[in-house]
């Protein structure tokens, strides 16, 4: 399939998630397939002040593309500055996030709470579009059961420019609640000539063929089932392939990855700390290594959920700082675990 003029390899997509949308996680959901690979969002607002976290964040100098950037906003003079700075950092596509529930954003007039303003969030295509990049959304079926406005949200959103729509199937009041309403987003890809990908419970591969069943979409948009299983990604595109499904991987394997991803995780972050200070290697190397392992012990959690022992052994990875330890703590575990199914 295309958004715009930019044709993807296929059309499974791995979604922004806040917090483990990280380079590292990116290249592996690539590596399984994803047709593209979505980062987590960040402040359209912090960027244009050149906030070095932000910065961290999008890393995609040298990545593989498509890079798609997800911006979260709601003035337009800021969201299009933005737009206009990924595009020469090198992003593909520019995101536009309308569908984050937290407060934190909602408050601020931001993610979810631009399904209530619609004006607004028309404006906010048009500015990024403007950059001349193509400009996606991922946006709710509505605020709550009574305030479900999507179909009409997205034309106004295809008529500003939207190249394409990300729709998941819950209102913000679900937060992750309940279960998503595939319905919701047949209705939207009925209002809109534009590719929609549907978003919401693809836990395994046939939930992949049964959202495209029920909605019609182009695209699927794997979010928190990729969590600790990014094979995901490969075994839903052989299932829409009709190509027989992958071999799970086995414990050993799974537990191989998860080092891979830390230590990949653990370069980019101790590149960040040296470009950030410059002045002390072996002091930015072990600031690096320390922020990076904190921010994977949620992703090593998924890695490990359903081994035997795995609260005893997410408990341990908790307490852990060195990439030395994670490495002798899985060797630790795999020989006690020698006679299971590793």
């Amino acid at each position: 399939m295309k958004i715009s003029h930019i044709a993807l390899e296929n059309d499974v997509f791995a979604a922004p998630l806040a917090g483990f949308s990280n380079r590292a996680f990116r290249e592996i959901l690539r590596g399984q397939g994803a047709g593209l690979a979505y980062g987590e969002m960040v402040s359209a607002q912090a960027l244009c002040h050149g906030n070095k976290r932000t910065l961290e964040l999008l890393d995609i100098d040298g990545e593989a593309g498509p890079h798609v950037a997800q911006l979260f906003g709601s003035r337009a003079d800021y969201m299009a500055e933005a737009a206009r700075m990924l595009r020469d950092m090198g992003a593909d596509i520019i995101d536009i996030n309308m569908g984050c529930p937290m407060p934190k954003v909602v408050n601020n007039g931001e993610g979810a709470a631009l399904l209530r303003r619609p004006l607004v969030a028309a404006s906010l295509v048009e500015a990024v579009a403007a950059a001349g990049l193509p400009t996606t959304v991922k946006m709710r079926i509505g605020w709550d059961e009574l305030d479900t406005n999507a179909p009409e949200l997205a034309r106004r959103l295809e008529a500003a420019g939207a190249s394409l729509l990300a729709v998941h199937g819950r209102y913000r009041e679900q937060y992750y609640r309940g279960q998503a309403d595939w319905t919701q987003i047949a209705a939207v890809k009925k209002a809109v000539s534009i590719p929609v990908a549907a978003n919401g419970d693809i836990w395994e591969a046939a939930d992949a063929l049964a959202i495209r069943r029920h909605s019609g979409c182009d695209a699927v948009m794997v979010g928190r089932g990729m969590l600790g299983n990014p094979w995901l990604m490969a075994e839903i595109t052989a299932l829409s392939r009709g190509e027989p499904l992958p071999n799970r991987p086995s414990a050993r394997q799974v537990l191989a990855t998860a080092l891979a991803h830390v230590r990949r995780h653990v370069e980019r972050s101790v590149y960040w700390h040296d470009r950030h200070k410059r002045d002390n290697a072996a002091e930015s190397a072990l600031a690096g290594e320390l922020a990076a392992i904190r921010a994977m012990r949620g992703h090593l959690g998924y890695y490990v959920k359903g081994m035997p022992g795995a609260a005893q052994l997410r408990a341990q990875i908790n307490r852990l700082t060195r990439i030395e330890e994670i490495e002798r703590l899985f060797a630790a575990y795999l020989a006690a675990n020698a006679n299971e199914q590793m």
